[in-house]
């Protein structure tokens, strides 16, 4: 305690209640390729369902991707994520004014948004959340008070009885049509727009929306009804557009807008399925941000942004508001440039047209090759402090990537694990025979020599639900999902294999089913562990190897984890005596730390038996003065049972049990 001067009475804690953590062994983690999502970031994911939502539904190019995590997900939890995808990829986008070819711009993920990825660009409106092609679905439509464009003409008379009529859009106007507008005639007449048709001087966008320029007389609207009057060049209506249907209000301002002697901010800004790419069907309603404002000063009534980019940003799951340019008269031209309004909104600026849809296209992403899979992906995984992983399915990983990861990041952290199937190619459709000599070559070839490393034999055939479709997958995330699922049901140094443990889920059948006894041997002596269906006994992970060569405790699946748990937990709280003094106390401590903890393991037959050292004899003066501390920690670790023999003897019927057996 520091020194007195005068008399007084001092109070300190002291906590010696420090004990060993317990440490997640569980959470898995891929690096993989999916259209949707994230990209070059880490997502949890706990559900397949959720998988889905978050990165897409699989498809043809990726399902091995997909169901490598869906499948380890239907045993484990926790699925730690990374989305990857070319160094070409780029987000869907559109830009000011009408483009028949808009271009993409790369945005990985919020933190990229949030870094200003886009700062300078003012030539886009609208971005998709994420790169990949399922942004070129999108659009974007900007819907003002009941939706309805007023101020356009007849280019030419109409009589009664036609079915189609021809418009002219006023020379400081744009105009957006969609089959399903109402055509409102000031008489009181409606009719239904059933196609639109444009003149050289007017231009057409994808999925039924029309983009009119300044003053284009060449618009012509298919009516669903004859007309029942007649009508002459010049005759005024509005159109009432068919995205209002969404829309609940018919104000034009906000009540901030208005309690500041603001007017025409107030926008409903909506997230569509254009080509039908997310729900099935074309233009299918995917968000509605209802009530927004144009002006960036716009405040909720609760006090939170309500300018309809910041609701937009924070709340979309699809796209990004960018560059602004939902001005009162719609659309703005390509080569105009329109900053933000404030509140403070002239009152006297023509409303007339109240629609403004955005086509996003430009995206594209397409599956990485093996560098960007490890520069973008896997590579995010090797720091043990800032990612809690333990178990990785490689799923068809090449054999370069799988030694990749295994030496740069499982032998790196010395706390995860990785697992690695053969090739497609080495099992399917080849006779048992072929399957293992290709299995026996792949295992030459992989030439990995690790205890952080399991190897199975194949791949299964399981049903893609999202498809209906027969997919072949690798049985590796199965396999890292049976350790996952043991830890659960027992505990992490249990052995995942067996007809207790290893029972593997959602086989159709086995590309390679080995059978045979001499077929397992050869397997088993490649370190390479058999997954066998047995008849009326299910699909079986049939062996606990690691793939390390040399005959040790470590090379078993069950002991390397145990020693895993052990040091992680062991070293995680190993952390609290970094700059303590190293003298008799804290090495007692220390001992005294651990030694419960193990006894503990013990109990749960982790272990048989173990013994702590920490004193004088391997703390020495030089190592004192070295600034080091050392513990020796010496564990015998329980092992499975492999092997089972069963001797049966026959006696005589006079002889006595005694006498024969102990």
């Amino acid at each position: 305690m520091a020194f007195r001067v005068s008399p007084g009475v001092s109070i300190k804690e002291i906590d010696l209640t420090t004990i060993v953590p317990a440490v997640a062994t569980t959470p898995g983690g891929y690096a993989g390729y999916f259209h949707w999502g994230p990209t070059d970031e880490i997502v949890t994911i706990t559900q397949q369902t959720e998988l889905a939502n978050v990165f897409g539904k699989p498809q043809n190019d990726n399902y091995t991707d997909f169901f490598t995590v869906g499948n380890f997900l239907g045993y484990g939890n926790n699925m730690q994520v990374v989305r990857v995808v070319n160094s070409g990829a780029l987000n869907a986008a559109s830009t000011k004014g009408y483009a028949a070819s808009p271009t993409g711009k790369l945005i990985k993920n919020e933190t990229d948004f949030l870094a200003g990825v886009t700062n300078g660009d003012n030539s886009i409106v609208f971005a998709a959340k994420y790169p990949g092609i399922l942004g070129n679905s999108l659009k974007v439509v900007a819907v003002s008070g009941s939706g309805i464009q007023s101020g356009l003409t007849l280019a030419a008379g109409a009589c009664l009885g036609h079915t189609s009529i021809r418009l002219t859009v006023p020379s400081d106007k744009y105009v957006y049509l969609s089959v399903g507008d109402e055509v409102i005639f000031h008489d009181g007449t409606q009719a239904t727009v059933s196609g639109v048709a444009t003149s050289a001087t007017a231009r057409s966008a994808t999925a039924g929306d029309f983009f009119g320029v300044c003053g284009a007389p060449g618009i012509t609207l298919t009516l669903s009804t004859p007309l029942t009057s007649n009508y002459s060049t010049g005759y005024t209506l509005g159109i009432k557009s068919v995205y209002a249907k969404y829309v609940t209000t018919t104000a034009t301002t906000t009540q901030y807008a208005t309690d500041v002697g603001g007017s025409n901010d107030l926008v409903t800004i909506l997230v569509l399925d254009k080509n039908g790419q997310w729900t099935g069907t074309e233009n299918t309603l995917l968000e509605k941000f209802e009530g927004t404002s144009r002006a960036f000063d716009a405040k909720a009534f609760d006090g939170s942004s309500n300018y309809y980019k910041t609701v937009v940003n924070d709340q979309s799951a699809y796209v990004w508001a960018l560059s602004h340019n939902l001005n009162t008269n719609g659309l703005s031209a390509a080569t105009s440039t329109f900053a933000d309004i404030g509140v403070t909104l002239d009152s006297t600026s023509a409303v007339g047209f109240k629609v403004s849809a955005f086509h996003l296209g430009g995206g594209t992403a397409s599956a990485p090759n093996d560098s960007e899979r490890w520069a973008s992906g896997w590579s995010k995984f090797q720091d043990a402090d800032a990612v809690d992983v333990s178990l990785l399915p490689l799923g068809s990983a090449s054999n370069n990537l799988a030694r990749l990861v295994v030496q740069n990041v499982c032998e790196k952290r010395l706390d995860c694990m990785a697992f690695v199937s053969p090739g497609q190619t080495d099992v399917e459709n080849k006779l048992p025979y072929e399957a293992l000599n290709s299995i026996k070559t792949f295992r030459d070839t992989l030439n990995i020599n690790s205890s952080y490393a399991v190897i199975d034999s194949g791949w299964k055939y399981q049903l893609d639900t999202y498809n209906n479709l027969i997919r072949v997958m690798p049985l590796n995330p199965d396999i890292a999902g049976l350790v996952a699922r043991t830890e659960f049901t027992n505990e992490a140094w249990f052995s995942p294999a067996g007809f207790n443990r290893g029972q593997i889920k959602g086989v159709v059948k086995l590309a390679y089913n080995p059978t045979s006894e001499a077929h397992r041997d050869e397997l088993y002596t490649r370190q390479v562990n058999p997954v066998v269906s047995f008849p009326g006994e299910g699909v079986i992970l049939f062996g606990d190897k690691t793939s390390q060569t040399r005959p040790s405790a470590f090379d078993r699946i069950n002991v390397r984890r145990l020693f895993i748990v052990l040091e992680k937990a062991i070293a995680t709280a190993s952390k609290f005596f970094l700059f303590e003094q190293n003298d008799a106390f804290t090495r007692a401590q220390f001992k005294n730390l651990v030694t419960p903890f193990l006894k503990t393991v013990q109990q749960r037959r982790g272990i048989t038996d173990f013994k702590v050292v920490c004193d004088e004899t391997n703390n020495t003066g030089e190592i004192i003065d070295r600034n080091e501390f050392v513990a020796d920690i010496f564990i015998k670790p329980t092992r499975s049972i492999n092997f089972i023999s069963l001797n049966f003897i026959a006696t005589k019927t006079g002889v006595s049990f005694s006498e024969v057996g102990g």
